[in-house]
């Protein structure tokens, strides 16, 4: 494993928790925009996915990209690489028992998990966020507009460099 990341082929994910995202049929939706958004990263020549790890979104997207893996097409074979940029090691602690189980049934399926810190701090989740903007050129995120969460902020940083940033909340 250990492969370089590209960041011109390399698509971001941030976005709220699960109890700031839209219920029922909204999320659904929300979940297809997501499919057909990296489907279309995909056809744009992305082939590297970054999550961080958190329960909400963040799981959601990389169940929708190893959606995208584990699908065989022999006319178009694909690489496509799923990587968890996790904050601290213990960040899975705390989840619920179904948020628990769906991160332990992701990780082993990622092309590689990259652990930036030991320990809690107050600064790991914006380390996460600034290193994941850094390595990518798309952003995905799922943002209702709130002006202080760690989404608003990985959106921010996107936009100083420029990335493209797409929001499947509006």
């Amino acid at each position: 494993m250990n492969e370089k990341i590209i960041r011109e082929k390399t698509v971001c994910f941030t976005g709220h928790r699960s109890e700031k995202l839209p219920r029922d049929e909204a999320l659904e939706l929300i979940r297809k925009r997501l499919s057909l958004e990296i489907e279309r990263a995909l056809k744009d020549g992305h082939d590297t996915f970054l999550f961080g790890g958190a329960y909400g979104f963040d799981l959601m997207a990389a169940e929708e990209v190893l959606k995208k893996k584990v699908f065989i097409d022999l006319q178009n074979p694909r690489y496509i690489r799923l990587i968890a940029i996790i904050p601290f090691e213990e960040q899975a602690v705390r989840f619920s028992v179904s948020d628990h189980e769906r991160y332990y049934e992701i990780m082993p399926q990622c092309n590689e998990v990259i652990t930036l810190n030991t320990h809690y701090s107050r600064q790991c989740y914006a380390q996460r966020n600034q290193y994941m903007v850094d390595r990518s050129n798309r952003v995905i995120c799922c943002w209702n507009g709130q002006a202080v969460s760690g989404t608003a902020q990985t959106v921010r940083m996107a936009e100083k460099q420029n990335l493209e940033i797409i929001n499947l909340y509006e």
